[in-house]
């Protein structure tokens, strides 16, 4: 099979009949694996060969996992990846040909982003194809990335505690008195696990490729019962992932009385791992902020307070909201002045940087040695705003110094994940 010669150092393509099988059968957890590979091939007549083989199986496949793993591989086939004037390295991620040919294989990296110091975007959803990804990174002169899992079930709607606290929240709402609750139900099961959900499989699979620019963080569940978060616990740790990234509001738990959070907060005392918790608003239904409750920092502060040494960060800042901008951004930068180990990144929320009276703040509460640059990619290429443009805004933000412009963009970062 020919394959683009856009991709460097990878091993032979598996067959299309394997390549079936595997899209076919691989355990429902494995989503982009596969997926991934498809946009390798260069040949036309293999890719119509296997849209040909495929189409039939995405109306015959029971389970919904498999069927999104499916319509991703054929929207890969029907839309392969034209990025003119780069390569992707295995290992090393997308360069310039003339970098590659430069420093040679075994010396790029750092050596080809200019005026080279660690930019660590800590905030990246892995869902775009590996070249398109790797280009966005060194294009903006991103050095090291932490990717991240979401595990969350559509079927947790259906357990009737989870079920009547999203009732009870939507009741009295605006938008209850033109949404009945059911279809509100079906908009929020729809986005617990979307074609482009990210398992904590795809994301080990992806830092093994790429282990010199990636960090994993898995997620585990914690509405579930023990067995299952203890399972998965030990599965993170066999993948050794670096952190994980909790959703209380998707994974509908509240972090100041759920029985599971002090097995993830002793589970990270002993590996070393840090905590990223979503913290704002969400995305689609989440919108709503009596649905996002559980993401309001405060809730965190009993445990905290009996656990000092595990780093937790808030994403988005407790800021994200489009009813609300800077929902909770308060209760952030107070849990943050209170608790040494509590840090913020500014995922989706960068703009708060260009508020004089914002960046006060910060340096009067947290500061800005726990202030971490992320960029919520790939979202923000929904609102016509890449990689390169949020980190070249915030080198040019006349509100921060040059050293808190340096430590937000990556020497934080890179101090909390021990980068050298």
């Amino acid at each position: 099979m020919q394959t683009s010669e856009s991709y460097i150092g990878f091993p032979p393509l598996p067959d299309p009949p394997d390549m079936v099988k595997a899209l076919l059968n691989d355990p429902p957890d494995v989503r982009w694996r596969v997926v991934r590979q498809l946009f390798r091939i260069k040949d036309r007549q293999y890719r119509e060969d296997l849209i040909q083989a495929l189409q039939p199986y995405l109306y015959e496949v029971d389970d919904f996992r498999v069927k999104y793993r499916l319509t991703l591989a054929l929207q890969a086939l029907h839309r392969p990846l034209n990025v003119k004037n780069y390569v992707l390295v295995k290992e090393k991620g997308a360069f310039k040909p003339t970098e590659v040919e430069t420093f040679g294989f075994e010396k790029i990296g750092e050596s080809a982003i200019p005026n080279f110091f660690p930019v660590v975007d800590f905030h990246i959803h892995p869902k775009t194809p590996d070249l398109k990804f790797f280009v966005d990174m060194h294009e903006a002169g991103v050095t090291h990335g932490v990717i991240l899992a979401t595990d969350t079930d559509p079927k947790d709607v259906e357990r009737p505690e989870i079920r009547n606290m999203l009732k009870d929240a939507y009741s009295g709402t605006i938008q209850s008195s033109h949404m009945p609750f059911e279809s509100l139900l079906k908009h929020i099961k729809a986005g617990l696990h979307s074609p482009t959900h990210v398992s904590n499989q795809d994301v080990a699979d992806w830092v093994r490729d790429y282990p010199d620019i990636l960090i994993g963080f898995g997620s585990v569940n914690l509405s579930k019962d023990r067995a299952y978060v203890e399972r998965t616990l030990e599965e993170l740790e066999r993948m050794d992932m670096r952190g994980i990234k909790l959703l209380p509001h998707t994974q509908f738990f509240n972090p100041s009385d759920n029985e599971n959070v002090p097995l993830v907060f002793d589970y990270c005392r002993r590996t070393g791992s840090i905590i990223l918790s979503h913290s704002g608003c969400g995305s689609g239904p989440f919108e709503i902020p009596e649905l996002s409750q559980n993401a309001n920092p405060n809730l965190w502060e009993p445990i905290l307070a009996k656990n000092p040494d595990v780093p937790l960060v808030l994403a988005h800042f407790g800021s994200y909201g489009k009813e609300i901008p800077g929902i909770w951004l308060f209760e952030a930068l107070q849990l943050g002045k209170k608790y040494q180990n509590v840090y913020a990144d500014l995922a989706a929320v960068d703009w708060l940087l260009d508020r004089e009276n914002v960046v006060q703040e910060i340096r009067k509460t947290i500061g800005f040695d726990r202030i971490l640059f992320g960029s919520n990619y790939p979202h923000s290429l929904a609102t016509d705003v890449n990689l390169a443009y949020i980190i070249s805004s915030i080198k040019a933000n006349t509100n921060l110094t040059p050293k808190e412009k340096r430590k937000v963009l990556g020497e934080n970062a890179a101090r909390l994940l021990s980068i050298a």
